[in-house]
C-alpha cells in the first residue's frame, strides 16, 4: 500500500531541453505536451429572418463536431448580433478523421431552439496555423436550410487547428459531449484564468488617549476602551482609567486592509467592561486618508472629535498609517511562498523565474453521481494564483497548460491543489454545492537545482477523519531558471523577513493572517470566474491546527532524530575512552597529543573533518524531491478515534463518553512528558544549587575545590592540564572503577525545587 505514495519520475513527451541557453522562458509551451486543438470563432451575424418576426427573434449558435458541442449566448430580439465566442476541441478526441464541424444558427424565441440555419466543414480541410502567424481573418458565410438550398443570413465565422501557444486558447470555450448538459452561462466557471492578489497593507491606529470625555460615572472603578470596528473584524483595547475623563492607552492595534482602500474605520469609546458597557461616543475615519509608511516612521498624530448622539462627547488624539515596511503572511509563515514587504519598492530584485507545466492528472475518485468528476487545478505562488480550464466528466484529465512566478527567494514553497468543480450545473449551485477539493502537493524551490527540468507524478494524498486516502495523482513539469548565481548566492545572507520585523515586530501575526485570508477571499470570489471561498481557505491552510496525539508522536520522533546525532557521537567517544576499540583509542590519543603540542592545527582539523563529512554525506543525496513522509506522519499507526479527535471542531461535535476518553488519554499521554520535563529540571536545578549555599556544606566545598583549581591553573601550563584530564577521559578500563565517579555522587545528592513541591 505504501508503495503507492512515492513519488514518481516521469519522461512526458516536452519540448523543452535541460538548461535554457538564455536563463529565462524558451517557449509557452516547452514544458507541456503539444496537444492540437480545433478552434471556431463565432464572430457575429447579419441579415437573419425569424420564422414569425423580427421583433421576436433571440438568435443563437450552435457548434458541433460529432458528439461534442457547444452554444453562445443568447440574445433578445435581436437579428445582428456580434458573440465574439471561441470554441476549441482537443483534436484527439476527433476520432474519425472525416468528421464534420456543424455550426447552427438557432432561434429561441418559443423557448424550443427553431432551426434558422448552418454551415459545415470537413474538419480534414480546416488549415493549420503556427503559434508564429497571426490571426486568421474571418469571413462570412452564407446559411443554409435543411435541405441543403441557400437561404437568408450570413455568419462571420473564422476555424483553425491550432495548440495551447494559441491566443485564443485561454478565453474558448471547450466543447463537451452532448450528455454533458452544462448551462450556457456557467460554462464561464470552466475556462483558464489568472488571478493577481490584492495587496494587503497593515493599518496600524496607534491609540494615545482621549481628552475631556464627558462621562456620566467619574469614579476611579469604571474603566475606558476603545473598540475599533473596520468591515467585519473589531479589535478592542486594553482597559484604561478614567482618569477623570481624559484616559491614556499607548497601545496600538493592527488590522489587515486590501486595495483599493475604500472602508471605514470606526473608533466607539466605551465606558464600563468587556461583559457589562455603555458606548461614550463614535468617530469614524476613511482608510484612504491614513499616511503611507514605508519606513517604520510613526505617524502624526491627530485629533478626532467624538460624538455622541450628535453631541460632542470629547476628544480621541491617536495615529493612523498604512505601514507598507511589512510582509502580512496570508500562508502559513512556515510554508510560505513570499516574504516580500507589501510596498513595491522595497522588494528585493528578482533572481530568476519559475516554470511549471501542469501536465495531467490520474486516477481521480469519482466525485459525483454517474462516476463522474470534473477537475481543475490551481496553483500559487506569490500574489499570482492561476486557475486550469475545468476538464469536463474525467477522471483523468489532461491540461497542458504552462505557467511561471517571478522568484524573489529560493526556500519558498509553490502550491499546488486539484479541486472538482460543483458549479457547473444549476442544481447544485442552487443546492449551494461546494468545490470539493482532491489534493494537494507543495514543492520547496530550494531543493531544485537551477536550470534543471524535473518531472514527476505527484500522489495527491488526503488526511481524513477516517484515514489516509489516496486521490491519484498529479503530473507536473518544472524548473527554475536562474540567469546569476551570485545574485542567488546573496540571497541567504539576508533576513528572511523585511527590515521593518525586526527592527520594529508585529504581534499577533496570526490574527492579522486570519483577517488577510477573510479579505483575499472576499476579494477573489467576486472575479470572473470566481475563486471560491472553500478553495482559497484550503489553498493558504486556514485550519487551525488542533490537538493531535498522531502529531505529537510525529514531533516527538523529529526529536529524537535530531537528538541522535549527539547522542552516536556520545556513544562513540565514551567507546573510545573505555579501549573498546584499542585501535581507535590508541589512534585518537595520538591525533590529540599532537593537537596538545601544536594547538594551532585544532581549528583547520575540525573544519577539514567538517568537510569530509559533508563529502560523505554526498552519496546519501536524495535522488527525489521531497514529498510526504508516511512513516513520520504516523499517519498508519493512528486510530480512527485520534483521527477523528485531530479534525474534531471547537466546541467539540462529540457525546461526553467520548470526550472523557480523549481526556483520560490526554492526562496519559501529557503525564509522560511532564515526568520527562520534571527529570531535566532536577538535574539542571542540582546544578545551580552547588552555588547557592542551600546545601552550606556543597558549597563550601565547590568553593574550596574552585580555590584549589584556580591555584593549580596559575601555576600549571594550559597544555599540561588539558594533556592530563584527556588522558584520565582515555584511560584503560584497567583503571577505571565500577562505581559513579565523584561529579555524579556530588550531584545526585544535591537539593531541588522539586523538594518543595506537592
Amino acid at each position: 500500500m505504501e508503495g503507492d505514495f512515492n513519488l514518481k519520475v516521469i519522461s512526458p513527451n516536452i519540448g523543452a531541453k535541460s538548461i535554457a541557453d538564455n536563463g529565462g522562458i524558451t517557449t509557452g509551451t516547452d514544458l507541456v505536451e503539444i496537444n492540437l486543438f480545433l478552434f471556431v470563432r463565432i464572430v457575429k451575424a447579419r441579415d437573419l429572418l425569424g420564422h414569425y418576426d423580427l421583433n421576436n427573434f433571440d438568435p443563437y449558435v450552435e457548434v458541433k463536431v460529432g458528439r461534442f458541442k457547444g452554444t453562445t449566448l443568447c440574445f433578445r430580439s435581436c437579428s445582428d448580433r456580434e458573440w465574439n465566442q471561441v470554441f476549441a476541441l482537443e483534436k484527439g478526441q476527433i476520432q474519425n478523421p472525416e468528421t464534420t464541424l456543424e455550426i447552427f444558427v438557432k432561434d429561441n424565441a418559443l423557448r424550443y431552439d427553431e432551426y434558422v440555419g448552418r454551415i459545415s466543414f470537413a474538419v480534414s480541410d480546416i488549415p493549420t496555423r503556427f503559434p508564429t502567424d497571426s490571426a486568421l481573418a474571418p469571413q462570412w458565410y452564407g446559411l443554409e436550410d435543411q435541405m441543403g438550398n441557400r437561404c437568408r443570413g450570413e455568419l462571420m465565422i473564422s476555424s483553425w487547428v491550432g495548440s495551447q501557444a494559441d491566443e485564443a486558447f485561454p478565453d474558448s470555450w471547450h466543447l463537451h459531449l452532448s450528455a454533458a448538459s452544462i448551462g450556457i452561462c456557467n460554462m464561464a466557471n470552466t475556462r483558464s484564468q489568472i488571478y493577481l492578489m490584492p495587496r494587503i497593507w497593515c493599518l496600524r491606529v496607534n491609540l494615545i488617549q482621549a481628552q475631556g470625555l464627558v462621562l456620566e460615572d467619574r469614579t476611579e472603578r469604571c474603566q475606558i476602551f476603545i473598540q475599533a470596528s473596520l468591515g467585519n473584524f473589531t479589535l478592542t483595547s486594553k482597559l484604561a482609567k478614567n482618569n477623570n475623563g481624559n484616559p491614556i492607552w499607548n497601545e496600538n492595534l493592527f488590522f489587515a486592509v486590501a486595495e483599493p482602500f475604500d472602508q471605514h474605520l470606526v473608533l466607539s469609546v466605551v465606558q464600563g467592561t468587556l461583559g457589562s458597557h455603555k458606548r461614550l461616543g463614535m468617530c469614524r475615519f476613511p482608510v484612504k486618508n491614513a499616511d503611507k509608511i514605508v519606513d517604520g516612521s510613526l505617524p502624526p498624530t491627530k485629533t478626532i472629535v467624538v460624538r455622541g448622539n450628535g453631541e460632542f462627547a470629547g476628544r480621541l488624539s491617536m495615529g493612523l498609517s498604512l505601514d507598507g515596511g511589512y510582509h502580512i503572511f496570508d500562508e502559513d509563515p512556515k510554508c510560505s511562498s513570499d516574504m516580500n514587504p507589501t510596498a513595491k519598492i522595497l522588494w528585493r530584485p528578482s533572481i530568476g523565474v519559475f516554470e511549471m507545466g501542469i501536465l495531467n492528472a490520474t486516477g481521480l475518485p469519482a466525485m459525483k453521481l454517474r462516476d463522474r468528476t470534473d477537475a481543475y487545478c490551481v496553483a500559487k505562488y506569490g500574489s499570482k494564483w492561476v486557475r486550469t480550464r475545468t476538464v469536463i466528466n474525467s477522471l483523468s484529465p489532461k491540461w497542458n497548460e504552462q505557467y511561471s512566478w517571478d522568484v524573489y527567494d529560493p526556500c519558498t514553497f509553490i502550491t499546488i491543489s486539484v479541486f472538482d468543480n460543483s458549479q457547473l450545473h444549476e442544481e447544485d449551485i442552487a443546492a449551494g454545492a461546494i468545490d470539493t477539493r482532491i489534493g494537494k502537493v507543495r514543492i520547496l524551490l530550494s531543493e531544485l537545482e537551477t536550470n534543471r527540468i524535473y518531472s514527476y507524478s505527484y500522489p495527491l494524498v488526503e488526511l481524513q477523519p477516517s484515514g489516509l486516502k489516496k486521490m491519484g495523482e498529479i503530473q507536473l513539469a518544472f524548473r527554475f531558471c536562474c540567469p546569476d548565481m551570485i545574485n542567488l548566492c546573496k540571497v541567504y545572507t539576508l533576513p528572511t523577513l523585511p527590515a521593518q520585523h525586526f527592527a520594529n515586530p508585529l504581534y499577533p501575526i496570526h490574527g492579522l493572517r486570519r483577517q488577510t485570508i477573510m479579505l483575499i477571499s472576499s476579494k477573489m470570489s467576486r472575479t470572473e470566474p470566481p475563486l471560491r471561498r472553500e478553495v482559497i481557505q484550503y489553498m493558504l491552510d486556514s485550519r487551525e491546527i488542533m490537538w493531535s496525539r498522531r502529531r505529537g508522536r510525529a514531533d516527538f520522533e523529529r526529536i529524537t532524530i535530531l537528538v541522535s546525532g549527539l547522542v552516536a557521537t556520545y556513544t562513540q567517544f565514551d567507546s573510545i575512552c573505555k579501549w573498546k576499540n584499542p585501535v581507535s583509542t590508541f589512534i585518537i590519543s595520538l591525533v590529540l597529543s599532537i593537537l596538545i603540542v601544536h594547538p594551532q592545527h585544532l581549528l583547520p582539523m575540525m573544519f577539514s573533518c567538517l568537510i569530509l563529512h559533508v563529502l560523505q554525506q554526498l552519496k546519501k543525496k536524495p535522488k527525489k524531491l521531497s514529498h510526504i513522509d508516511l512513516q513520520l506522519s504516523h499517519v498508519h499507526t493512528a486510530s480512527v478515534d485520534e483521527l477523528e479527535e485531530e479534525f474534531d471542531p471547537i466546541p467539540s461535535k462529540f457525546g461526553d463518553n467520548i470526550m472523557r476518553n480523549r481526556y483520560d488519554r490526554l492526562r496519559s499521554a501529557a503525564g509522560k512528558y511532564v515526568t520527562r520535563m520534571g527529570d531535566f529540571a532536577t538535574r539542571g536545578e542540582r546544578l545551580q544549587s552547588l552555588l547557592s549555599w542551600q546545601d552550606p556544606i556543597a558549597t563550601m566545598l565547590i568553593m574550596s575545590l574552585c580555590l584549589i583549581t584556580g591555584i593549580v591553573t596559575l601555576t600549571v601550563p594550559f597544555q599540561a592540564i588539558v594533556s592530563v584530564w584527556l588522558f584520565y577521559l582515555l584511560r584503560h578500563p584497567i583503571l577505571r572503577s565500577p562505581f559513579p565517579t565523584l561529579y555524579e555522587n556530588w550531584v545526585s545528592r544535591m537539593p531541588s525545587k522539586l523538594d518543595s513541591m506537592i
